[in-house]
């Protein structure tokens, strides 16, 4: 998770967008696990908390009691189907704690950092919000967030090693300000029906069988066809008369960093002390991005995109687009509409598949009045468990390693039996700590829309080893590092 001619778009979206990072480097993660506590029951969740001391410790005591009603905001982002998601599963969490009432705040992406902003300083802000790191950064030095840390600390039923790496933000030692909202990948999705329309083999979904770079564009070539029925293959190809496209993604840079780190390239060093999108591997990526619009003509150029109206998931559901770049959340979108699609890997760019993971922050604020009722809701949508909706229905993945570890409890949310996850998914996705990943750029680095804003406005009509080399003594000045993670 561009360059205008698009080379603007291309550099622009992409210099910005690719980065690698992982705890406080750009490292390849490891699975963890750790021996799992035993749960409560539901009928011992947290209606009413009250603390105690205990050895000079302060400990937390569930019950479920008829106490006073309590009134938790939750603000969130996401598509109509998430939001129709969220609030079914607000729904079930008051109905299981009859004194809790949950006031789903929805406000859509693009408004999300403005709304909240102003809600925080006329000291109206939620209790519970999702935030995008760069937002949660700003508001962690503040102190604004409750210690997650210490919650666990107090919470027989978990442990910090109960969670898959890179699940918390750490803003110092021993202090978690926030942890990852779900797990969630980049992948490919593809229409079934117009490869079976133009004769195309179905992508393949695991890493071990990826396509090779040159193949993935002769696919896209080979559903990219013109107004008269010409493919990107025929001399008799118009790409000024596209009707439908092999090939799209959201210009931002989850998707121009899942091909960065596919290639083997980043956005700083190990360090987190040098912009290094200057390095060949970087900018041989972006480069081959840029072609697909601009040499192959198999990719919509971002104006064309943007006059569309229509999202990538809309696209690919109308035809007008065959394969898609997005992240696991799209399943839940995919899967609500009228199409038969499937999930896929992305093409091998370096010999190593290396998946891009995305981490937004869930955090409870520290003005909220009912604190240990708060953390209670934000456990209940982390555990599947509690939720299992929002995970089998594709919006989110697991961030507790048991879900992934324990093949009942996987097949619970994965399985294309008894989910709508299709086969390529539970291949593509599930097991993608077998390999090599990190965090896109804007869940890992520090002051990243800042550096996005400078990289952009830099970028016009220039190759991507251009642009980056002339942007990189500005930026190089503007780096700050990466944001902790454990």
């Amino acid at each position: 998770m561009r360059k205008r001619v698009f080379v603007l778009i291309l550099a622009v979206m992409i210099a910005i967008s690719i980065g690698a990072c992982g705890n406080s480097t750009e490292n390849t993660g490891t699975t963890e696990s750790g021996e799992k506590v035993e749960g409560k029951t539901e009928e011992n969740r947290a209606l009413e908390t009250s603390e105690t001391e205990q050895d000079g410790e302060v400990s937390v005591d569930v019950e479920q009691t008829d106490g006073d009603s309590i009134t938790l905001r939750y603000a969130y982002w996401g598509s109509t189907y998430e939001n129709e998601a969220m609030q079914n599963i607000a729904a079930k969490y008051e109905e299981e704690n009859p004194n809790v009432t949950i006031e789903c705040i929805y406000i859509p992406n693009a408004d999300y950092t403005t709304k909240m902003t102003a809600m925080v300083a006329s000291g109206d802000e939620p209790d519970i919000a999702n935030l995008f790191p760069s937002d949660f950064i700003g508001w962690a030095d503040e102190g604004r967030f409750v210690n997650l840390y210490e919650m666990i600390e107090k919470d027989e039923r978990y442990e910090v090693e109960d969670f898959i790496p890179n699940c918390f933000f750490e803003t110092s030692d021993g202090y978690a300000g926030g942890r990852s909202i779900a797990n969630e990948l980049l992948q490919l999705y593809y229409n079934k029906d117009l490869f079976d329309e133009y004769g195309v083999e179905y992508l393949p979904a695991s890493p071990d069988e990826a396509l090779a770079w040159d193949q993935f564009v002769e696919v896209c070539q080979r559903l990219t066809i013109d107004e008269n029925g010409n493919n990107a293959l025929s001399p008799d190809f118009n790409p000024d008369r596209i009707v439908t496209y092999g090939f799209d993604f959201d210009k931002n840079n989850m998707t121009w960093g899942a091909f960065v780190y596919q290639n083997g390239g980043s956005i700083l060093s190990e360090d987190g002390t040098e912009f290094q999108m200057t390095d060949p591997k970087t900018v041989d990526a972006l480069q081959k991005i840029s072609d697909l619009i601009n040499v192959y003509h198999v990719s919509p150029d971002p104006l064309t995109s943007s006059g569309s109206n229509m999202s990538v998931t809309s696209s690919l559901q109308s035809k007008q687009v065959a394969i898609i770049c997005d992240g696991t959340w799209t399943n839940l979108d995919l899967g609500s509409i009228d199409i038969n699609y499937d999930v896929a890997c992305l093409p091998d760019m370096s010999g190593i598949p290396c998946f891009e993971t995305t981490a937004s922050a869930c955090v409870i604020f520290n003005t909220c009045e009912n604190v240990d009722v708060a953390w209670d809701f934000m456990m209940y949508l982390a555990d599947p468990a509690n939720a299992l909706d929002l995970y089998s229905s594709g919006l989110w993945m697991p961030i507790m390693q048991e879900w992934y570890e324990d093949e009942g409890l996987l097949n619970s949310w994965a399985s294309p039996e008894s989910t709508s996850h299709t086969d390529g998914f539970y291949d593509s996705a599930v097991r993608y700590t077998d390999y090599e990943y990190r965090l896109a750029p804007e869940s890992c680095i520090v002051g990243w829309s800042k550096l996005d804003a400078v990289i952009e406005s830099a970028l016009d009509k220039k190759t991507a080893e251009e642009a980056m080399n002339e942007i990189k003594p500005t930026v190089d000045g503007m780096v700050s590092g990466f944001i902790n993670f454990k």
